[in-house]
């Protein structure tokens, strides 16, 4: 076969995933931004693909950077990625984030809280609990 086509990937996730595999170390904030409105959308990309092609220490280490990177801003954004990619922590890290009632008013109001509710509605159960709990 002369080829192979992978759908659903873009080439420079695949050159940052190849990358990763040949040199085990994570791509600097430069390459993470270059083709990408934000560093964050491109984590999350390579996030998905580490989890496809089962790849859990880069899985972890773009885990670990959504979080460090994560504000009221992105954190729904990050909890549909956390939920999407079975990412335990980074889940539970991100429903700790809106427990904060301040955090909460403010992420509440960002297009990933929207697109969070419409994918996982059940959250919001999940989080109305531990709000009443707080």
């Amino acid at each position: 076969m002369a080829s192979i086509t992978l759908h659903d990937l873009a080439p420079a996730t695949f050159k940052l995933m190849l990358r990763f595999i040949y040199t085990d170390a994570f791509p600097e904030d430069g390459l993470l931004t270059w083709d990408a409105p934000t560093a964050t959308e491109k984590l999350q990309d390579l996030l998905a693909v580490a989890d496809r092609y089962a790849l859990d220490r880069l899985k972890l280490m773009c885990a670990r950077r959504l979080w460090d990177d994560a504000s009221a801003d992105t954190v729904g954004a990050t909890l549909v990625c956390a939920e999407t990619y079975n990412c335990l922590e980074l889940r539970k890290k991100c429903v700790d984030f809106f427990v904060n009632e301040k955090n909460f008013k403010k992420a509440v109001l960002t297009e990933g809280f929207v697109q969070l509710v419409q994918k996982f509605p059940s959250i919001l159960g999940e989080l109305r609990l531990k709000v009443v709990r707080a």
